[in-house]
């Protein structure tokens, strides 16, 4: 069987962070049938990007449950990146056969990992630092070359006061 195309999902609107890690939005549990079964795909939840889709689905097949993506290229300027928009949001998709092993090894993996609070500063110093070394060395050497560029043109100058060394004698 082969997955569905993003028309035959019914997925909701980002509502912000899920209960699975940042970015991540939950989805509803598919509607239909109670008895379950069935080789249909299912969406799991939505990656907020294609790398973190890709570490959840290697994680996912890993525990061997079958897993596919969709990516989502809805988004303005999607087109430039050729289909291949790396920042783009990625659908997860299951077996609906496999949905309860994979929202189980999805609460796993949130017990497993550490609450992170993306305010506080980590080890390497605030999130200011690397910007501001960056603008400083644009503006330092800005006015090197603006200095290096002024030094030079007075230097012609001084040169062409004397008709013998100018390329165009002046009367």
């Amino acid at each position: 069987m082969t997955p569905p195309s993003a028309t035959d999902l019914k997925v909701r609107p980002t509502r912000g962070n899920g209960g699975f890690g940042s970015g991540f939005e939950d989805l509803d549990p598919p509607r239909g049938r109670s008895d379950g079964g069935g080789s249909g795909w299912v969406a799991l939840l939505k990656a907020p990007n294609d790398i973190d889709a890709h570490l959840l689905t290697g994680r996912l097949a890993e525990a061997g449950i079958e897993t596919t993506c969709l990516k989502d290229r809805s988004a303005p300027g999607a087109w430039l990146h050729g289909g291949s928009d790396p920042w783009a949001p990625v659908t997860i998709l299951v077996r609906k056969i496999q949905l309860e092993d994979a929202r189980l090894l999805l609460a796993e993996l949130a017990f497993e990992r550490p609450a992170v609070d993306p305010d506080v500063e980590t080890a390497g110093g605030s999130r200011w630092r690397g910007p501001l070394a960056w603008w400083v060395a644009a503006v330092g050497l800005g006015l090197l070359f603006t200095a290096l560029g002024l030094v030079q043109a007075a230097n012609d100058m001084d040169q062409c006061s004397k008709p013998a060394a100018c390329s165009i004698a002046k009367p």
